[in-house]
Order: C-alpha cells, then structure tokens, then sequence
C-alpha cells in the first residue's frame, strides 16, 4: 500500500511540473510578443518640428553659433513651429524647414506681429550678410510677394516687398543704384513709396507704373511685371490702411469666397474685398455697415470698392467709392451718418463743389418719384428730371451752375439733331428700330377702334407673319431686304373696290389672333389656309405693350423700357421699380437691338 500511494503522488508532482512549465512558457511567450509587437513612439507635428530644429542648431554650431543655447521647448507659431535660444529664435514649417533669425532683425519681424500677427509669412532662409557691406544683414520670408528683411547699422533693418522689392532688385539690391532702405514703405492713395540711401522708388498699382528719383531710374523699370496674387493684394491693402496699427487692426480668420470670383478677408474694424478688375480695397466700420445693409458686393448694385476707404475731405468724415456704372460713392460724416451718391446727384454735387460746396454732404440717400430724382443734403437739395435732363436745387441760385449739364449714361438729343442738322443719320438709326413698335401700336389702336372682318383679321396675321411685326426675328435678328428703309413696302395685287364685301362683321377675339396683339399671325383662319413656309419660322415676340397697370410685369417680359427717355431696366436694378414702362421687352439684346441704352 505505501508504494502505491508514493507512485500517486509522483504522478501528480510530475503532472503540477508540466503545468507550470507551461504557463510560465506561454508568459514569457506573451512579454516576448509585446516587447517585439510594440509600435515605435508615434510622431508628431511638434516632435518633427523639435528634430528639423535642433539639427539645424547642431549643424550651425549648437551653444557656441550665434543663436546659443536652448531655452525652453518647442512651441506652436501660427501655421508652424518655433524655438527660443539665447541670441535669437528658430522658425520651423514643412515648406521653409528651420531657419534661424536673430539681432535687429528678429526686432523687426516680431514688432511687426511675426509668423502669426505680420503678412510677412515664415522666415525661408537663415539670416545671411547683405550686399551693402559686411555689417548689413538679411532675411527672407514666405509671402508671395516676396518680402525681406533688410538692416544697417547705420539706418536699422526695414520691410522691403513687391513692387519696391522688384524695382530694387532690378537695380542691383543693396549694391545696387539706390543702395539699403533707410525707411519702411508708405502709402499716399493708390501709390507706395520707399526711401533708399541713394534715392526712392514709388508705384502706382492702378496704372502699374514706377517713378523713381533719381528720375532716370524708372526707365530701366519698363516693361517690369508684377504680379500679385489675391493674397498679396490684400495683404498691400491692408498695409496701405495702416496695418495692425490702422483701423483695420489684426486679422479674422482665413479668406472667404465673394461674388463669384470675388474674396473677402475680416479685420477687427472693418473688411478688405478683393475682385479681379478692382484689386483689394478696405472698407471699414460706418461705411461698412451702410455697404453691408444694402447688400454688400454681391447684394446691391455698388460693385466692388475701387479704392481704400480714405478721409472725405472734412472733420469727421470717411469715403468709399465703388465700380457700378454710375460711380457711387459712400460718404459718412459724425453728424449725419452714411449715405450714397450716386449717377446724376453725385455728378451735380460735383459740380457744385461736392463736401466742400454750399450743399455740405449728404443726409440721406436719393429717392426716385416717377421722372425726378432727388437727394438731401447738410445745406440743401437737389432734384433732377431724367426725361427734360433739367436739375432744381435749394437754394434755387445754384441750379444756373447746372444748366446743361450732361449725365454720363444718359442719352440726350444734340441740338443739331433737333434742328435737323448734320447728326440726322444718328436719329433716323433709332427712329428705323422705333418703326417696329410704332406700327404695333397703331394695330393695337385700330383694332380697338373699329370692327374688322374675319377676313381682314386673317390678312392682318398673314402679314404679321410676312412683316416679322412683334416677332423676335424682326427686332432682334439682322435687318432683312424687305424690311429696310425707306419705305418698308412690298409689291401686293390691290383688290377691285367695287367686289369687296363691305357687311358688317364681328370683332376678332383673343382667340381668333392666338397670341395677343403681338403674335406671328396664327390666327384660326391661317391655320385653316397655312401660307408658304417662309426662311423663318415663328419666334417668341420680343415686344409687349404695357398692361393695364404698366408696372405690371407681363409673363416672359421681364425688361421694362421708357420709349421717350431711350432706356431700359433691368429686374433688380436702381430704378427699375419706379420707372413707368411704355413698352416691355423679352430680354436686354432685344431692348439693344432697339436702340435702347441700359438704365440705372
């Protein structure tokens, strides 16, 4: 019995073993697997910008370059990254890498707000000696156009940057004709200027054209190019403001899309917009908010700024101006706030001396009563009739300095022209494409007036359609052999007096003319008897009378017109509400084609 019951427990002793042995394999197997499984330690942005820099340090010389030892660690910079040290700092993003910048130059970049508060972007080189001299000193960053940094020990380091930047690499830099900045770029208008040791450079960014002094410089400027992107131009506004000192103060936020090809960009006092065909222009605060309320670029028919927001010529006021037609501007005065003016008002006001006149600004927008326009100012008023051309004031002694004065824009009689003189080839243009809608008028009269037979309904719609009279084609298309001047006629086989039927008949209905007074002649009886097919089928008429209330649009005629005033307007336009409509057309090429010019 006692060597059956040693046996037992040498089994079970043999069997603990193997388990045991088991787990601790199958542990180390699992600590085994971890150590080989586990991930390296995860990269950042922060940990790529810490190694760019510190082996760019390394590679200058560490403690003993000219940047010193580290202080601190590395911290976010706007888009990028960057490093204190003891003499200076270094500036890291994955486009520019790590670039070191320090001195009277590192001054400079942060007064003007650095990586995050300046336009100047990050610094895409290490500062370097400049051509002016051993002790001069350079640095060049990441905007588009092309900024440096440039210092002297005898005039101190200054921003120098796209036109100026060109024009003075174009001759020589530093070592050049005009030698080192010795002042930072100003602005006067639409022109920039910056001084130089040996003269200075201004540019117009409107005309694009360089002055220089000495004078003889800006010939080699000729032909120069210079380009700036959306961003640069706005950026150039908002320096030409004054910058983050300026009533625009710092930057919000990204830019935006505008209109369609249009930008924006907020500022803490106001907003730059910029358009291919005006550039960029700052609008701040009131004037803002007057622009805003009538819909801004897109929304009101101003148009985009064409200037920077400036002083309007007397205490406590401001102006814009903008690139409708019309040339508005907006002017804000402290004591009667924002208002526009615009087409005719402005062109009187101008004439009459504008702010600085007797009528001061204004105090309130114009208003539109039928034919006149009129428009409130600080020391009167001024009321104008668009049809007589004829300008009223108060005071009334200042409407003799309006007599005759011409709107651009509007259409006006030469006194020749109304004496029958040399210009009569220009009226007997509009008086052949007025034909068409005089002689519809008188069809609509006379059909009114008298009772026609259904016969002669039927040969009224034929010759419509032969005529073209109301149809499209007719009005819009190429003049045809038939329908030239003189005398629009045609050869017709005239009827024997005596055989015709002179009973009475009915008055023809809307139906028997299907289409109204301005359709192509398809009235039941042509139907019945169809003519020759002719080289024109029928088209949408491009003409309709007005309806019994004639500011009423009728369907498809959106563009009302004003025969006796020679203009038309558009839906959404100034005066398209007000404007009392003798005719209506089907779209602004039908309106053209008629010798109508485009309204307010």
């Amino acid at each position: 019995m006692a060597v059956v019951g040693r046996g037992r427990v040498t089994g079970q002793q043999r069997r603990l073993r193997a388990l045991i042995a088991r787990v601790t394999l199958a542990a180390a197997s699992t600590v085994a697997a971890a150590v080989l499984l586990a991930p390296a330690a995860a990269t950042t942005p922060e940990s790529d910008a810490d190694s760019a820099i510190t082996a760019a340090w390394k590679d200058a010389g560490g403690p003993s370059s000219a940047l010193g030892d580290k202080q601190g660690d590395v911290y976010p910079a706007g888009d990028g990254f960057a490093q204190d040290f003891a003499g200076g700092k270094m500036f890291f993003t994955p486009a520019t890498g790590a670039k070191a910048v320090y001195g009277a130059i590192l001054d400079k970049y942060e007064l003007l707000g650095g990586p995050v508060g300046s336009d100047l972007g990050f610094p895409t080189s290490n500062e370097v000696p400049g051509l002016a001299g051993p002790d001069s000193r350079v640095s060049t960053f990441s905007a588009s156009d092309k900024p440096v940094i440039f210092w002297t020990p005898d005039h101190g380091a200054f921003v120098v940057r796209a036109a100026i930047n060109a024009a003075w690499e174009k001759l020589g830099s530093s070592g050049g004709a005009l030698g080192a900045p010795v002042g930072d770029e100003t602005y006067d208008g639409e022109v920039v200027t910056q001084p130089f040791n040996g003269g200075k450079v201004s540019w117009n960014r409107l005309t694009k054209v360089f002055t220089t002094t000495p004078p003889d410089l800006a010939q080699q400027m000729t032909g120069l190019q210079i380009p700036l992107d959306p961003t640069a131009a706005i950026n150039m506004a908002w320096r030409a403001s004054g910058g983050v000192g300026g009533p625009l103060g710092a930057k919000q936020g990204r830019q935006y899309p505008v209109g369609a090809d249009g930008l924006g960009q907020n500022f803490a006092g106001g907003k730059v917009f910029f358009s291919p065909a005006t550039g960029a222009n700052a609008v701040e605060s009131q004037v803002l908010a007057k622009y805003e309320s009538l819909g801004g670029p897109v929304g009101s028919d101003l148009g985009f700024p064409t200037a920077n927001e400036t002083d309007g010529g007397i205490p406590r006021s401001r102006v814009s101006t903008f690139s409708a037609a019309d040339k508005p501007v907006i002017f804000w005065t402290h004591n009667h706030g924002a208002f526009v003016v615009r087409g005719a008002m402005k062109v009187a006001w101008g004439k009459l001396g504008g702010v600085k006149g007797k009528l001061g600004p204004p105090a309130g927008d114009q208003a539109v009563n039928d034919e006149i326009v009129k428009q409130e100012f600080a020391g009167g008023k001024i009321s104008w009739d668009r049809v007589k051309n004829v300008f009223t004031t108060q005071p009334s002694n200042l409407a003799s300095s309006l007599s005759g004065l011409q709107v651009p824009g509007q259409k006006q009689p030469s006194r020749s022209a109304a004496a029958g003189g040399a210009n009569k080839s220009a009226w007997h243009w509009w008086l052949l494409a007025a034909i068409p809608v005089l002689l519809l008028v008188g069809m609509v009269a006379l059909t009114r007036r008298q009772p026609w037979e259904a016969r002669t309904a039927a040969d009224l719609g034929t010759l419509g359609a032969a005529t073209g009279l109301g149809a499209a084609g007719a009005v819009t298309g190429e003049p045809r052999a038939d329908q030239a001047a003189p005398d629009f006629r045609e050869d017709v086989d005239e009827e024997d007096p005596d055989a015709v039927d002179t009973a009475p008949t009915r008055i023809p209905s809307a139906a028997d003319l299907s289409g109204g007074w301005h359709a192509t002649g398809t009235n039941a009886d042509a139907e019945a008897h169809p003519a020759k097919p002719g080289p024109r089928g029928p088209a949408q008429p491009a003409i309709h009378l007005p309806l019994d209330d004639p500011y009423e649009v009728p369907d498809g005629y959106p563009v009302k017109a004003s025969t006796s005033f020679g203009l038309y307007y558009t839906p959404g336009s100034a005066q398209y509400e007000d404007t009392l409509a003798e005719i209506w057309f089907v779209s602004e090429e039908a309106a053209q084609a008629n010798g109508f010019n485009k309204g307010g």
